[in-house]
């Protein structure tokens, strides 16, 4: 997943999740006494008006209705996948598998020049010819195309044209987050050592997005190699920048694609998760985000005249921008619970399936009113909520600054750079309009030209406010949990993951993305994105991105089991 500034993705802040149930066990009676003017009557109201019945255990209401396991029809071919992905000879080869990719510095840096013009690029011609060396049977059946050089696309045909069956689409990324190099003495392993003790396997790109890559051509190996022939066609794709942007492969591959197969012309698309499966309220989720928040950095310069220090002016660059700075911290966005968010989903799939002890009843009869529209119990729910706040609510974080050259002389430029990711229910829009709202009074407090986000006409005025937008990117669609799609995708789920309770069942359900992944350049090419890593993600969630990132081998050997089930359940569904 994408964790740099100006790039659409960060990892950081998931850990607030894991303590998500005991934290709102404990909201259940202080629920009441939130910031707001109501009477204790009037909260009492708000909450206890609406019928809990609809999020009763057993209601009928068909709330967070699980699809059944969904096993293969092809018997044969599903069991010698079984019996291979639990073998200890399997695990010995898929586990080197992981670990010499890893040992492939295939970094993507801030500051990349064009593909085939800086030579860093080069490293991603080592992982084409890995790919190539250890899976030669997939290489001899798929046809490869590149997207600008470094993109893979991997295309199995299937006996049924595409326009009867629409291709299932698998996405992964070669590339990894750089290691500083202040770091590497703090990491347990080395980082590209690819490193394995028994029980996990270190490295960089382990969990993102190595680990992923490596299962998806796995299932491919394994249905090959059982003999299988698709129905419906198989389409692997690998970008080499999606912790950069994705602009130079991700959008090449997002356009191949939709030339070859048109608006829609996709079943679905598989793709990296946030959180996969978790528990929550004494309860195992796998969590499939539906859709991804939006993006966007908003720049900001304060211009002035310069001079000498000894005769400085009352507000300086610097300072003006202070005050701007002051002014967006003390003015952040407000959340809202709405049935447009995933999350939503999530809340009521906990309400029904988890334990009622564990999970606030008076949380569970908010979500009738929320259901509803009613925009207090959306807010006030929000509030409730605040230890998963940005799940809800755009987040805004000042991430650079930079003004002055010399200490005796007056700033001419101060500038700031803020990185927000956008709410479902937000726009680019109402960002811009936001900012505007909060810095025009400041630049007229100063006497100074202001201009927003898209100005008729540019000013040569020295003292000057200005405004522009970096990256921006609307929220993604959200795509349903009604479809077609999506039920077989969760009859796979159960049928091939386990929950992390024996004595527990595993809950599908929604959920909300708030980095970005490759899919942002998808949007056309199907209505059916999901984003979900089939594996317990809960130790090394927080290690993606930092030092000591690992992926626990006995999750990683059974990803292919899940991969190649869903490809075999969509191949059922082709007449």
């Amino acid at each position: 997943m994408t964790g740099k500034q100006n790039q659409h993705g960060d990892k950081r802040g998931f850990s607030s999740l894991l303590v998500l149930g005991a934290v709102l066990v404990g909201l259940g009676s202080a629920i009441f006494f939130l910031a707001d003017t109501s009477s204790l009557a009037d909260r009492l109201d708000l909450f206890s008006s609406a019928s809990p019945d609809r999020y009763a255990a057993g209601s009928q209401s068909g709330v967070c209705k699980q699809a059944p396991k969904l096993s293969p029809r092809n018997k044969p071919v599903e069991q010698f996948i079984r019996d291979k992905v639990e073998s200890s000879d399997y695990h010995h080869d898929i586990i080197q598998k992981l670990t010499r990719i890893i040992r492939i510095p295939s970094e993507s840096y801030d500051e990349l020049g064009l593909i085939g013009e800086d030579k860093r690029w080069d490293v991603f011609y080592q992982i084409e010819d890995y790919i190539k060396a250890h899976y030669p049977a997939v290489l001899k059946t798929v046809k490869l195309d590149h997207a600008n050089t470094h993109g893979l696309i991997l295309t199995w045909e299937g006996s049924v044209p595409p326009s009867d069956a629409k291709p299932i689409l698998m996405l992964a990324h070669q590339d990894v987050v750089p290691v500083l190099a202040d770091t590497v003495s703090d990491w347990t392993h080395p980082p590209y050592e690819g490193h394995y003790d028994g029980e996990l396997i270190w490295g960089r790109g382990a969990t993102d997005d190595k680990g992923y890559l490596i299962s998806i051509l796995e299932s491919l190996d394994l249905l090959i190699q059982s003999g299988f022939q698709p129905k419906r066609t198989v389409i692997l794709a690998f970008g080499c920048d999606e912790e950069i942007s994705g602009e130079n492969c991700g959008r090449p591959i997002a356009n191949f694609l939709h030339g070859r197969y048109g608006d829609d012309g996709i079943y679905l698309i598989m793709d990296e998760g946030s959180v996969g499966v978790q528990e929550e309220f004494d309860q195992s989720f796998a969590m499939v985000s539906t859709a991804e928040k939006g993006y966007i950095d908003v720049g900001i310069n304060v211009t002035s005249t310069g001079g000498h220090a000894s005769n400085p002016p009352d507000h300086n660059t610097i300072g003006i921008l202070a005050e701007i700075v002051t002014e967006i911290e003390n003015h952040p966005f407000s959340g809202r619970v709405t049935a447009q968010n995933p999350m939503f989903g999530f809340l009521e799939c906990a309400a029904v399936h988890a334990p009622e002890s564990s999970f606030p009843a008076a949380v569970r009869r908010a979500l009738p009113k929320v259901a509803q529209g009613d925009r207090r119990a959306q807010q006030e729910l929000a509030l409730t909520l605040d230890n998963m706040r940005y799940y809800f609510r755009t987040s805004q974080s000042v991430g650079k600054i930079n003004g002055g050259v010399k200490i005796n002389a007056i700033p001419e430029v101060a500038t700031t750079m803020v990185n927000l990711r956008l709410a479902v229910e937000s726009s680019v829009a109402q960002i811009e309009e936001h900012y505007e709202a909060l810095i025009g009074p400041i630049a007229k407090k100063h006497g100074m030209v202001f201009e927003g986000f898209h100005p008729s006409t540019v000013s040569m005025e020295a003292r000057k406010i200005s405004l522009f937008g970096v990256d921006a990117l609307e929220p993604a669609p959200v795509s349903s949990t009604d479809a077609e799609s999506f039920r077989v995708l969760s009859g796979t789920i159960q049928n091939t993951l386990k929950p992390l309770d024996p004595d527990d069942e595993l809950v599908v359900t929604p959920y909300l993305m708030p980095a970005n992944t490759d899919t942002k350049f998808f949007w056309a090419l199907t209505k059916n994105i999901y984003r979900f890593t089939p594996i317990n993600l809960v130790h090394n969630l927080n290690r993606a991105h930092t030092v000591d990132e690992f992926i626990r081998a006995d999750e990683f050997v059974r990803e292919p089991l899940f991969f190649a089930s869903l490809i075999l359940n969509a191949d059922d569904i082709v007449q």
